[in-house]
């Protein structure tokens, strides 16, 4: 019996050893602050049921408190806040900080070279996009995983029906929009979105591209502007989660796992949806109720302004050795759809 209670005290030694080492083992609670581009309201759409997955995946390892644009930094100050580690995740939209991080404006959306979300998609996972942009990043110390894409639309207070109805335009623009608009005949304005909807009352601009139509409804824009370019001049700007380098070389290889696979299932798959389907009831809405027209130009004004895109794709490409390879990609694959010879 001595002998029988011996060797019972030991093994339970050695399982609470165990046990002991077992819980050792666990990697520590993460709690993460993710602050957005995007209002209040629009951080709980896009991101909540992220932050919600990764919790129950990660069996409540990985907790992220979600904030608004601004609540903790300042929009310019994000990208460096995440490379020094004072903000440990942050959604961007993609191309705002192109002057440090060039391949950006890439991923920002180049004006009529897809004709597809599918498409950007398809570039940005499977033919590559992704290891440029994280290679350009990874400089500042962040680690790159995308999330999700959209269109980019046009509405004016004058119709736009082809090409030479853009010129003498004044709009609101930013960024490779207001570089492709500009050679155009447009003169680009920018306008902060809070003044946005007032400039463009007082007839400051005559027009302004802000998302597609969802976010457009948002904003109240088609109260001022009556007429919508269809097709979007770009499929395939992308809202993107940029992760401090540090935080991401010590999470697991499961953690990280876990939260690639939530940007996924969440970002291209959820919001994308939930967002695409937003952006077509609010169209039909300024269509139906508030007597938008939506203005379809002709396959061969398509292929005028995708024209006037790719002399940019050229400027672009100089700009880096990044930029050179994600544009050569890029004719690549338009190649093989057929879009360009």
């Amino acid at each position: 019996m001595k002998k029988w209670l011996l060797g019972l005290g030991t093994l339970l030694i050695i399982l609470g050893v165990l046990g002991m080492g077992l819980s050792l083992a666990q990697p520590p609670k993460s709690k993460l602050k993710l602050q957005t581009h995007l209002i209040a309201d629009d951080t709980k759409r896009v991101m909540s049921k992220f932050a919600e997955s990764i919790a129950a995946m990660s069996g409540g390892q990985i907790e992220i408190t979600l904030f608004p644009v601004g609540a903790l930094v300042p929009m310019k100050d994000v990208l460096e806040a995440v490379g020094k580690g004072a903000l440990d995740i942050a959604l961007i939209a993609e191309g705002y900080w192109f002057k440090t991080v060039p391949v950006t404006e890439i991923a920002q959306g180049l004006p009529f070279s897809f004709r597809s979300l599918e498409e950007a998609k398809y570039f940005m996972f499977r033919k590559g996009l992704i290891d440029l942009v994280r290679e350009d990043y990874a400089k500042h110390n962040v680690y790159f995983i995308p999330y999700e894409t959209y269109p980019v639309g046009l509405m004016t207070k004058k119709p736009v029906r082809k090409m030479e109805d853009l010129k003498g335009m004044k709009l609101r623009a930013y960024g490779i929009m207001a570089d492709w608009l500009t050679k155009m005949g447009v003169s680009p304005v920018f306008i902060p979105g809070g003044e946005l909807y007032t400039a463009l009352a007082t007839g400051v601009v005559e027009g302004a591209h802000w998302g597609d139509a969802g976010p457009m409804y948002i904003m109240k824009l088609h109260e001022v502007l009556k007429n919508y370019m269809i097709p979007e001049p770009v499929q395939g700007a992308w809202n993107n989660l940029i992760v401090n380098g540090d935080l991401w070389k010590k999470l697991t290889p499961e953690q990280k796992a876990i939260i690639e696979t939530a940007a996924m299932g969440c970002g291209t798959f959820y919001s994308y949806n939930e967002t695409r389907l937003l952006s077509k009831r609010s169209l039909n809405d300024m269509v139906s109720r508030w007597g938008v027209k939506t203005n379809t130009l002709p396959e061969d004004e398509i292929e005028k302004m995708m024209r006037v895109s790719m002399v940019m794709w050229d400027d672009l490409a100089k700009k880096s050795p990044t930029n050179a390879k994600a544009i050569s990609m890029l004719k690549d694959f338009l190649k093989e759809l057929g879009y360009i010879k």
